[in-house]
């Protein structure tokens, strides 16, 4: 079995997602072998069930349907939220990394500037704010190495699905995801 589709994972039917991360959560302690044997048993990949375990702790049932079916961020609500990712961040970080701020309809985007061997420059995909709208939690995501967004656990105190939380987040880089 293939070791990562996002299309795949993201296309589950919400129930199935949350059954599998329900079941996840009960040898969550075990990790590695059980995790194992549970994705074999269920022909999932081991990252397919913790992608769904994850989305799941960090935002239950809406967590898992950020990843299938994002809302649409209001125009107004991804304004105010770009204008306030740009200020924390240029506050923190100021000039020392370029970024771009992206309103991409479903998600906010945030994107280091960076330049190839030849000066060409690239967008290098930092993180990215879904919105849940009716529950009004934010998600926070970060980019895995095999290209697919990957849901970021909340903060464990405060406001931890504020935007400002969620940005927080992103600036104390507490795992290396953002920053590296």
């Amino acid at each position: 079995m293939e070791e990562w589709n996002q299309a795949r994972a993201s296309n589950r039917r919400i129930e199935d997602m949350q059954r599998i991360a329900m079941d996840a959560l009960e040898f969550a302690d075990d990790e590695g072998p059980a995790f194992e044997r549970y994705a074999q048993k269920n022909r999932l990949t081991l990252n397919e069930v913790v992608y769904f375990l994850n989305a799941y702790e960090a935002g239950g049932l809406a967590g898992l349907q950020a990843i299938r079916n994002p809302d649409i961020i209001p125009a107004d609500v991804a304004q105010n939220a770009v204008r306030v990712i740009k200020k924390m961040l240029n506050t923190d970080i100021g000039a020392r990394v370029p970024l771009r701020i992206t309103d991409e309809g479903t998600a906010i985007g945030v994107h280091e500037i960076q330049q190839r061997g030849n000066g060409d420059q690239y967008l290098f995909p930092t993180c990215q704010f879904r919105l849940s709208i009716e529950e009004n939690i934010w998600h926070l995501y970060w980019m895995r190495k095999f290209d697919a967004w990957w849901p970021y656990s909340a903060p464990t105190t405060g406001h931890k699905y504020s935007l400002r939380a969620r940005i927080q987040q992103v600036l104390d880089d507490e795992h290396g995801c953002f920053w590296g």
